[in-house]
């Protein structure tokens, strides 16, 4: 029996290692999933369904990407049921580049690239959200004072990288809507980026705790002083610098993440260089005079 002991103390941290990887791997499933196709949409003959599909979200300038077409009933096409019978008026809020958006009659509806505004604060990385609150978009005919409001649907759609998107019909002031609804599309980062963030993060505290322990032994006595180790320290402290810049979604400079953790990674690996090269002039020998 006490042959086996020394195989069995492995058994635990093994087993332990193997369900962080399981539980890692499940919560990176579990926050990629998408919701279940619910397949062709239809609206009424006499609406307009707006169509929003986001592209990307930059957090730094608090923009959203995204594409936007119309979709339309029989009322509003030519018997060929391809082309608009009219000319359809988008208006867009809060956007920063298209604000009205004309589909011309005679032509097929087609995609514009547009940007929304966004709140939030990058600063907060990785829980930074982000929220367009509220999007309105409405769709007219006719123009100037004889525009008229069409009954308007709006779908929410796209998939951002790296964020979880949801989105959730709100009530809207009338001085921003007509018709009194719009949505609130809200962005959180996902699972799989949270996990691939502590891990860096956790390496770079490692890294620190490893430089420390060195130098105060080292300072201790409890351990000879070797030359060697310097350029180790010094090749630790350099590392932080790319393990930082591949941190996921790029937070800014000057996150909380950097005054919380990351000044004092390279605060301590700076210390622990400078506790150790005063321990090699302590306690090296001073060459012989002639």
């Amino acid at each position: 029996m006490n042959s086996h002991h020394p195989r069995l103390r492995w058994v635990a941290p093994a087993l332990l290692l193997a369900l962080i990887y399981a539980a890692s791997l499940t919560v990176y499933g579990l926050s990629s999933r998408t919701g279940e196709d619910e397949g062709p949409f239809e609206g009424s003959n006499d609406e307009v369904v707006v169509l929003v599909t986001a592209k990307s979200l930059q957090p730094t300038t608090d923009r959203v990407q995204a594409e936007v077409t119309i979709a339309v009933g029989e009322e509003y096409l030519h018997a060929n049921g391809d082309t608009l019978n009219r000319d359809i008026t988008l208006l867009l809020f809060p956007s920063t580049s298209h604000e009205e958006i004309v589909f011309r009659a005679g032509a097929a509806p087609t995609t514009f690239d547009t940007e929304f505004i966004a709140t939030g604060n990058a600063a907060y990385w990785p829980f930074d959200r982000f929220e367009v609150n509220p999007m309105v978009v409405e769709a007219y005919e006719g123009a100037g004072a004889d525009r008229e409001l069409l009954p308007t649907g709006l779908l929410v759609d796209g998939r951002v990288d790296g964020w979880k998107a949801r989105a959730e019909a709100v009530t809207v002031d009338t001085d921003l809507s007509r018709n009194g609804t719009g949505a609130a599309l809200l962005f959180a980062r996902t699972g799989g980026n949270l996990i691939y963030a502590g891990i860096l993060l956790l390496m770079m505290t490692i890294l620190a705790g490893l430089a420390a322990f060195v130098a105060l032994q080292t300072f201790r006595r409890k351990r000879a002083v070797n030359t060697d180790m310097l350029g180790w320290m010094a090749a630790m402290l350099f590392a932080v610098v790319p393990l930082r810049g591949i941190l996921p979604g790029s937070p800014p400079i000057g996150s909380w993440v950097d005054i919380a953790l990351t000044v004092w990674v390279v605060s301590t690996l700076v210390a622990s260089l400078a506790l150790f090269v005063f321990c090699w002039w302590r306690d090296s020998e001073q060459p012989a005079q002639p």
